[in-house]
């Protein structure tokens, strides 16, 4: 218990951090996981078990993907989507593999083994990144449907792989795409089918907490069975998430959408912060700097493999089918954005220990996914800018350096009017800077209400954040007056739920103002 309170302080103090330094905060858990190992400032920290990853931090975090979901968005780009998960996986671990082939002298299945592990994308850092520097929405959402189903292809290869590099065989291309085909159509099958009976529960159940557990039960159980029965426990997590995320959207009572979300938004935050800390804590920094040749040349191989996972599949979507091209611009997004993470440290350490060249393996997979999450995570915002994709409103700018005026002007004006009621500024000088910023204030009032008159979807976001930040204010009045027995309970209910449509309602207006909302789905500030 000291070791999880002291965990969660130190994520407290990282992110307090973080924010202040403006940098990523997966990067600051990453660095200061690994500057508490090497102080040993935390002692007696277990190392990060495979296990933990496979059966508790994977299949939530698969889930939350699903259930935050835009399914419209995914399917009008199926075409990339579809392109990149499939073709697009394969390409990655066979390019990869051979690479690692070539110029570490691995064997075939050590370095097809190590290009599954190296091709899964920690998607977690790149919509971090989004969410700082908007970036279009097309080209978001084509990412987050990708990430959605690259990990399921890329661990039912893993698995595959393993499976027959642990039987002493040469991997088979036949052999091993029959294995990852039947795994994720198998995978897809039991998703699909635990998430409508799932779906079916919860719309008869009528209680938020029974929902939420409800959705946890089908977020396990879903990965579960599928790994039963050897297939694709990745696959069928994502695809019950997808089912239920459908059913929420259109027959669950709004109250009980807003709780759903609320739930799964924190529990993955607190997965990824673990899992980034994690990463931190069982890097061995001795390791990395024995095996910072190999490491490198590794690196160069990831970067290489995804940039022909990227690059040919997206070449082959323009020749079929045109009209769902990507720019190419966009497509160096993907390959920037190819950002590695703990995932990747909890594959490698659940090899067997029989594995060949385990030791190698271990380590090049660490020195990747911690230079990959360190330098990739600090760069990609300013990538991003570099190739102009961030998408800056200078409507949004101009309010917000008016609003900045007025909110300045006002508090000035205001601790003016206390010195001066204190006798602390004379009469004299009272007047004049008074008058001052009265003009100040006024001139920005004028200005924000012909920015408002001139450009209506401007105005319209900017009054659903009034809007929500009143909601809130409502709800917090609320949960008071029934916490302290003002109101009954049955009328606190009925108005929060109220409270809840109407969160509902500023969320789909928000998105009908082109707001978009972020990568995960709309529901983080």
């Amino acid at each position: 218990m000291p070791i999880v309170i002291g965990l969660m302080v130190v994520a407290i103090v990282v992110a307090i951090a973080a924010k202040r330094a403006r940098i990523p905060y997966n990067v600051a858990l990453v660095v200061g996981g690994l500057l508490i190992s090497v102080g040993n400032l935390l002692p007696g920290v277990p190392p990060l078990q495979p296990e933990v990853v496979f059966l508790v931090c994977l299949p939530a975090l698969l889930f939350e993907g699903g259930i935050t979901a835009d399914l419209g968005n995914v399917r009008a780009n199926a075409g990339p989507i579809a392109m990149l998960a499939t073709l697009g996986m394969v390409l990655a671990i066979g390019a990869t593999g051979a690479a690692l082939h070539e110029l570490l002298k691995l064997a075939w299945g050590p370095a097809l083994l190590l290009g599954s592990i190296l091709s899964v994308t920690d998607t977690v850092s790149i919509l971090y990144a989004f969410r700082r520097a908007p970036v279009p929405q097309r080209l978001s959402g084509i990412m987050q449907g990708e990430s959605l189903f690259n990990d399921g292809t890329a661990l039912v290869a893993y698995a595959a792989i393993a499976a027959v590099v642990a039987g002493g065989q040469a991997p088979s291309p036949w052999l091993l795409g029959g294995r990852v085909v039947l795994a994720s159509v198998g995978g897809g099958v039991i998703g699909l089918a635990l998430g409508l009976v799932a779906s079916f529960v919860i719309r008869r159940t009528e209680d938020p907490l029974a929902e939420i557990m409800a959705t946890t039960a089908l977020a396990f159980a879903s990965f579960a069975a599928a790994e039963q029965v050897h297939l694709s426990g990745a696959i069928a997590g994502v695809t019950a998430g997808l089912t239920v995320g459908v059913a929420l959207r259109r027959e669950v009572s709004p109250q009980s959408q807003v709780a759903i979300h609320t739930f799964w938004e924190y529990a993955a935050f607190g997965v990824n912060t673990f899992l980034f800390l994690s990463v931190g804590l069982t890097t061995r920094p001795e390791v990395l700097l024995a095996h910072l040749p190999e490491i490198g040349i590794a690196f160069a191989c990831v970067f290489g493999g995804r940039a022909v996972a990227i690059y040919v599949p997206f070449l082959l979507l323009r020749w079929l089918r045109p009209a769902a091209s990507v720019p190419l611009r966009w497509q160096h997004v993907f390959l920037v954005g190819n950002i590695k993470g703990a995932l990747s440290i909890g594959l490698v350490l659940g090899l067997p220990d029989g594995t060949p060249s385990r030791e190698l393996l271990v380590a090049i997979a660490f020195g990747v996914t911690f230079f990959s999450l360190v330098g990739q995570g600090l760069l990609l915002s300013g990538a991003l800018r570099s190739m102009g994709l961030i998408e800056q409103d200078p409507v949004a700018l101009d309010v917000a350096e008016q609003q900045a005026r007025l909110i300045s002007s006002r508090a000035a004006h205001h601790e003016l009017e206390t010195l001066h009621s204190q006798g602390l500024v004379p009469r004299a000088a009272y007047e004049h800077l008074r008058s001052d910023y009265q003009v100040n204030i006024a001139r920005a009032e004028r200005e924000l209400r012909r920015l408002n008159e001139q450009h209506l979807a401007q105005s319209a976001r900017s009054l659903i954040a009034v809007r929500r930040r009143l909601i809130d204010a409502e709800r917090t009045a609320l949960l008071g007056a029934r916490r302290n027995g003002l109101i009954p309970e049955s009328t606190a209910e009925a108005m929060l739920a109220r409270l809840d449509e109407r969160t509902l309602e500023l969320e789909h207006a928000l998105h009908g103002h082109g707001g978009g909302g972020d990568s995960q789905g709309g529901w983080k500030e």
